[in-house]
């Protein structure tokens, strides 16, 4: 390019020794060792003098304060990079930046050719959009991870997804979060649907998506090795969750979410598979944790809400925000145990599977009489008197038996002033089971709450 032939070698050398210094932390050998044999090369391809470059690394030695018995070792690297054959223009395209009008760096369409772009392409049709980011929002408890992992067993098996076409691929299922219980959560689909072998790939380790782009590329390396052995294409790379995959950085601050952000893209670069992340939100709001910038990089986002407690739940998965593409409603589903295997004392595991269902109506629209009642006292109750449990062992706003009843009372007796204090009483213990048997609200035995967010399933 132009703009290089006009640069001297000596003016190249400088700038690319800068960038090699810039590699060289503290006292580390590695960093010095590595720094000397680059300060060589620039010598061996011309692109620096001599004693110029042995300066540079003299004065670097001393200012990082590195033990003077290495001084030795430091040389000896630094000579063999002056005496490897290399290509000085090879060198230069290695530390100097690209120019500002480099295609390569850039994509440029005209107006007039906009109309010929591709139509967007799918993994999930009207959910997955082929290379984006997407990210999966819910409390603690709500079967994100089970979820995300059934979508992505049936587009690795290129079945059907509630209805829905997808496009078959590789599943890459980082599992930052439990690897094994993941393991097994994909052998039930598997025993479920009848399927033995597809791939679908589970991979545990840590991983610090804020420390650089280091381990965003060492992920993408071994997907595409993965890509290699197998011929297959990767579709879908799922991580769970954010919270896991963050490293040392700070969720809160804007700078260390951008760089999140930032490893994201990279990954898509590499690999150009579908992002999908899995966020814990806050007990008191459906919004994901953390600063606003990973909501801005997002080309869509889901919420997962519950309705009813045990054998009657039902999950909800909505699509709360996207660039380009329709938000609301997208399925229903419960979740099946189902037994994966059995422990020497003859203990059954099991692992529950997505099972696509109606939704159901917990809102009060369903229900008559006396239990309609109750439960808008309850409404009221918990505006007015509702206490979110400090331990977060309930995880939703709740209030105690005796306010839930003040309230009924109070309720009852604005319209009936004559009703009997009995008559009150067996109403509001036959209403409160009623609703309890039918999951219409959730009690741990001392605080009672509306259902649709709290409560467990057993591995999920």
């Amino acid at each position: 390019m132009a703009v290089v032939e006009k640069i001297s070698n000596t003016a190249f050398g400088e700038a690319a020794s800068r960038t090699i210094l810039s590699g060289w932390k503290g006292q580390d050998m590695a960093d010095a060792h590595d720094a000397a044999l680059r300060l060589g090369i620039l010598v061996s391809s011309s692109l620096l003098p001599y004693h110029r470059a042995k300066d540079i690394l003299d004065s670097a030695f001393k200012i990082r304060k590195v033990d003077t018995v290495h001084w030795s070792t430091i040389c000896e690297a630094f000579q063999s990079g002056r005496n490897a054959i290399v290509d000085g223009m090879a060198v230069r395209e290695k530390y100097l930046p690209k120019a500002a009008n480099d295609n390569q760096r850039f994509q440029v369409t005209r107006f007039g050719d906009v109309d010929q772009a591709d139509a967007k392409e799918e993994i999930l049709k009207g959910v997955l959009g082929d290379g984006e980011f997407s990210l999966f929002v819910a409390k603690p408890g709500t079967a994100k991870s089970v979820l995300v992992g059934d979508i992505g067993c049936h587009i690795a098996a290129g079945l059907d997804w509630h209805g829905r076409k997808v496009r078959q691929g590789m599943v890459i299922f980082f599992a930052a979060e439990r690897k094994k219980l993941t393991e097994r959560r994909i052998r039930a689909w598997g025993k479920t649907h009848g399927v033995s072998d597809i791939p679908f790939y589970v991979v545990g380790g840590k991983l610090d998506l804020t420390s650089g782009l280091v381990d965003a590329k060492a992920l993408a390396a071994t997907i595409k090795a993965i890509e290699f052995e197998t011929g297959e294409i990767a579709r879908l790379i799922i991580l769970d969750t954010v919270t896991r995959t963050f490293g040392q950085g700070d969720q809160h601050q804007s700078r260390d979410m951008q760089r999140y952000v930032q490893s994201i893209d990279e990954l898509t670069r590499s690999t150009g598979a579908h992002i999908a992340a899995i966020h814990h939100s806050g007990w008191a709001s459906d919004r994901g944790k953390g600063a606003v910038d990973l909501d801005g990089a997002v080309d869509v986002s889901f919420g997962i809400s519950v309705k009813g407690a045990g054998q009657n739940k039902v999950f909800t998965l909505e699509c709360t925000g996207a660039n380009d593409s329709d938000e609301g409603l997208i399925t229903c589903f419960k979740l099946e145990s189902v037994e994966v295997g059995t422990d020497s004392d003859g203990n059954v595991t099991t692992a529950p599977v997505v099972v696509q269902c109606d939704g159901v109506k917990t809102d009060g629209s369903n229900l008559k009489g006396n239990a309609a009642k109750a439960l808008t006292s309850l409404e009221t109750a918990i505006a007015e008197h509702g206490q979110c449990p400090p331990d977060d062992a309930i995880g939703e706003t709740t209030v105690s038996r005796e306010q839930w009843r003040a309230q009924f009372y109070a309720d009852a007796r604005a319209k009936e002033p004559a009703v009997a204090e009995e008559a009150l009483r067996k109403r509001f213990t036959r209403t409160t089971a009623e609703l309890l048997e039918k999951g219409d609200v959730g009690s741990n035995g001392e605080r009672w709450w509306l259902a649709g967010h709290a409560g467990h399933v057993r591995d999920i």
